[in-house]
């Protein structure tokens, strides 16, 4: 288990900085909620992590294993990085099926169809391996695509506010779901978020992001002072 550090992180889309020198340690075996408002960098952060987009400088390092450094000329492409990703808005394939989903991306990491049958049981999809989907409920996307970024086994989990469409009573269940899925992960689960009620249910650590600037908070619940 590793945890994964970012270092001297400057982050910028166009000629806009978002994050300047940003630091933090997101610890391994732990969900670590990133907290900030609307416009902070949290998804660009996310984006930078998952390889998806190239800091101007800094580290990006799990254990031993550097993603990005600037210094040494190192861009570890993302689908070499082991990052399972559920984004906000899903970003699931309307052509397929749910199991075609999670086997399509468990298959290079040897997940046959029955084990990507078995992982849909173990995210509550118990017999929809056969919907699309546009047959399934809010909530059951969301089951799907946590089972499909979990597929690849990956060493890090992140989430990027992909439970802000469903209700309340969903949530819960959803919230239930990633605190009993979290542990598999060998790394940290990063959970993207400004909404109090996801930051209360998840966070076993705090990450906040703000004007350009990564703070981690010990102990500390930013949400419960209104920040």
């Amino acid at each position: 288990m590793s945890d994964l550090v970012v270092r001297d992180l400057r982050l910028q889309r166009e000629r806009v900085v978002i994050l300047d020198a940003g630091s933090a340690d997101f610890p391994s075996g732990r969900r670590t909620v990133l907290w900030g408002p609307s416009g902070a960098g949290k998804s660009t952060l996310l984006a930078a992590i998952a390889g998806l987009l190239t800091p101007r400088s800094g580290t990006i390092q799990l254990g031993s294993r550097v993603f990005f450094s600037q210094a040494d000329n190192i861009d570890v492409p993302p689908y070499r990085r082991g990052i399972g990703f559920v984004f906000q808005d899903l970003a699931l394939w309307p052509h397929l099926s749910a199991l075609a989903h999670v086997h399509l991306v468990g298959r290079p990491a040897g997940l046959t169809k029955s084990d990507a049958a078995a992982l849909l049981e173990s995210v509550g999809l118990i017999g929809l391996g056969d919907r699309r989907p546009g047959h399934l409920s809010g909530g059951e996307q969301q089951r799907l695509a946590i089972a499909r970024a979990l597929a690849a086994k990956p060493s890090v989990l992140m989430l990027d506010e992909p439970f802000s469409s469903v209700d309340r009573k969903t949530k819960e269940s959803l919230y239930q779901l990633l605190r009993d899925l979290s542990p598999r992960v060998p790394g940290p689960t990063i959970y993207v978020t400004h909404q109090t009620d996801d930051a209360a249910s998840l966070a076993e650590a705090v990450v906040t992001i703000e004007a350009g600037r990564l703070t981690m908070r010990s102990g500390e619940r930013p949400w419960e002072r209104g920040e």
